[in-house]
């Protein structure tokens, strides 16, 4: 091989290199600055997906505020979810509907979605993380299909200072 044939494989690595970069930091970027963010509305229910303490926060805060009178907590057999409850110091007369089987985003949205069918709720607010809406969103279209259903997606800022995973 000839010492230009090196130099152009060598910059031909480099800048495929350099595109995968920029595309990893664009999305990168979008998801701390553009995620999927709407506005709450008065809706049926709240769902809270299971994870940081900040989820459980925001749904606590919009329910105290009026915009729902029920909050399906999906994941609900973990254990962090429990400390959280706890954590938070919510009212034992609060009742969560649970759903205890979900293992991923999908299995969130396919569960919680079959709970607003039972229980006849027509409209939801999905409380996640900021960094996690857009995944949320993209698995309850899915899930979705035909149904009609309202949701609105707000974003949590993520855990607190009181999160249980430092109150010990």
């Amino acid at each position: 091989m000839t010492l230009n044939r090196i130099l152009y494989v060598i910059i031909k690595y480099k800048f495929v290199f350099f595109c995968i970069l920029c595309l990893y930091l664009l999305f990168f970027i979008k998801g701390l600055f553009f995620s999927v963010d709407q506005k709450p509305v008065k809706s049926d229910v709240i769902i809270v997906l299971s994870g940081d303490l900040g989820r459980l926060e925001k749904a606590y805060d919009l329910y105290n505020s009026g915009y729902a009178n029920h909050i399906i907590l999906s994941n609900s057999n973990s254990k962090l979810i429990k400390d959280e409850i706890e954590a938070l110091m919510i009212p034992n007369n609060l009742q969560f509907i649970d759903e205890p089987n979900a293992t991923s985003t999908y299995t969130n949205a396919e569960y919680t979605l079959a709970i607003m069918e039972k229980h006849h709720f027509t409209s939801a607010i999905v409380v996640s993380s900021n960094y996690h809406m857009d995944r949320v969103k993209l698995a309850y279209e899915r899930a979705l299909g035909n149904k009609k259903v309202k949701l609105v997606y707000v974003a949590s800022e993520g855990s607190s200072i009181y999160s249980a995973h430092y109150v010990q």
